[in-house]
């Protein structure tokens, strides 16, 4: 896109006390501010030397000089940029010279009066710029917030939104990342970039001119949104690709930088610590159990190590669990108080570890697994202990006493719901098969869940 030239310029003669001679004149030059894209201007008077011009925001609109000769012409040279690298050709206005040679005006030492005043005539006008064009229509919005405004600027495909010094690029690309995490798919397509004041909304061909002023107010309420609610660390926008060198005559803006990288979501893995209490009891394969053992068991759960989408992943179970039977293999103790003392209990302890495989839906988590483990008995020589005996077959193993151990299969199903991030409960069955003896052993159980 060329740079467009367009310069009105005023020469106005300030007044004083003494001859305008001995005083000089004072000119002003006034410009219009009628491209927003534009991010800088530069003037020289009296010509256009490489080293000579002056760079100014594209904020300032005059340039005023005092003490010129009023028998010389003066012509003051205009240009701008849209990237501060490239400039467009020139556009120049001239002040004339007010006097002639041997000519001398004496100005009258006391203030005018009103009618005095308004009989003076202008004494010199400036020539405007034949090359014109009309200033693009754009609406304008401004919101203040805790003493700073905030300037949203619309035009066709655009939206400039003008902010105090105090906001860095950081902050503003912060808001931006913000808005695509708050919004998804809804902005996609919008582009930003950083302008000289603020940054630039690149809008798709999808958002017309109606909804963009529709959403003016909405980026003012988010904006006080975000800066006064907590928020994560902003993400940092990557730095935008060096532009292109363009001949001076072509100047191009500058390019948009890609859309803020919304943060990733937190890992699905998760350790919980297990309590399992419950009941357990030996069975055939006709499904007939015999006498019930108490259980109480210790588990470890490494959820989703391997995820699967969203609601599935495999994990690692690990438990170790005690079952107390009452010697002699009858639950009626003479005194209640005998249920507490672990000398009237037999016991076999185990250890397994297995692979699961986890399903969540909402704030229930199902899953089953399976694996292996190791068992050891009370004594072998204990006569009560034979319920326990008679499922662990291998040779005893010597510890100073004589135990039996055995191998087995072992299997979980179950489900957990969550009460919070922290605690959870829920039900578990519980499966092993002993070998080689080839016996069944099931428990069911009630679980609770500190999950870390």
């Amino acid at each position: 896109m060329k740079l467009r030239k367009f310069l009105l310029i005023l020469a106005v003669l300030v007044t004083g006390m003494v001859s305008l001679a001995a005083a000089g004149m004072t000119v002003e030059w006034e410009w219009l501010l009628d491209d927003p894209e534009v991010t800088a201007y530069r003037y020289q008077l009296g010509g256009e030397a490489p080293d000579g011009w002056t760079v100014v925001s594209a904020y300032t609109d005059t340039y005023k000089v005092t003490g010129l000769d009023p028998y010389q012409d003066y012509t003051l040279y205009l240009q701008r940029t849209y990237d501060g690298e490239n400039w467009s050709p020139s556009a120049s206005s001239t002040a004339y010279a007010l006097l002639s040679e041997g000519e001398e005006v004496t100005l009258p030492e006391e203030p005018q009066t009103e009618e005095a005043a308004a009989s003076v005539e202008p004494v010199a006008e400036s020539v405007v710029e034949e090359e014109t064009v009309s200033v693009p229509e754009v609406d304008t919005y401004t919101y203040s917030y805790d003493g700073y405004d905030l300037t949203i600027v619309i035009g066709d495909g655009y939206a400039d939104l003008l902010y105090p010094s105090v906001v860095t690029d950081e902050d503003a690309a912060g808001f931006f990342a913000y808005e695509m995490e708050k919004y998804g798919s809804s902005v996609e397509g919008i582009t930003y970039s950083f302008i000289d004041g603020g940054a630039r909304l690149t809008l798709p061909s999808s958002i017309d001119r109606e909804t963009a002023k529709a959403n003016a107010p909405v980026i003012y309420e988010d904006i006080v949104e975000y800066i006064t609610t907590p928020a994560p660390a902003a993400v940092q926008a990557e730095e935008p690709a060096p532009a292109a060198e363009t001949p001076a005559s072509e100047p191009v803006l500058p390019a948009a930088l890609p859309a803020p990288v919304v943060a990733e979501k937190d890992s699905p893995f998760a350790f919980s610590l297990l309590f399992r209490f419950g009941a357990g009891s030996r069975f055939t394969d006709q499904f007939s159990f015999s006498v019930p053992a108490a259980q109480f068991g210790i588990g470890l759960d490494f959820k989703n190590i391997i995820p699967v989408g969203d609601h599935f992943g495999f994990g690692l179970r690990s438990d170790i669990t005690i079952d107390f039977l009452p010697k002699g293999g009858e639950w009626n103790l003479k005194d209640n108080l005998e249920y507490f003392n672990v000398l009237n209990y037999v016991q076999a302890s185990s250890i397994d570890l297995k692979i699961t495989a986890d399903i969540t839906g909402g704030p229930a988590d199902f899953y089953l697994g399976g694996g292996v483990g190791y068992s050891i008995t009370n004594p072998a020589n204990d006569t009560d202990n034979a319920y326990f005996n008679s499922i662990h077959t291998l040779s005893p193993v010597n510890l100073g006493t004589t135990f039996n151990t055995a191998w087995f299969a072992s299997g979980v199903l179950g489900i957990r719901f969550y009460c919070c991030d922290l605690f959870s409960i829920g039900v578990e069955a519980h499966y092993r098969y002993y070998m080689p003896s080839g016996e069944h052993y099931g428990s069911a159980d009630l679980v609770f869940g500190f999950t870390f």
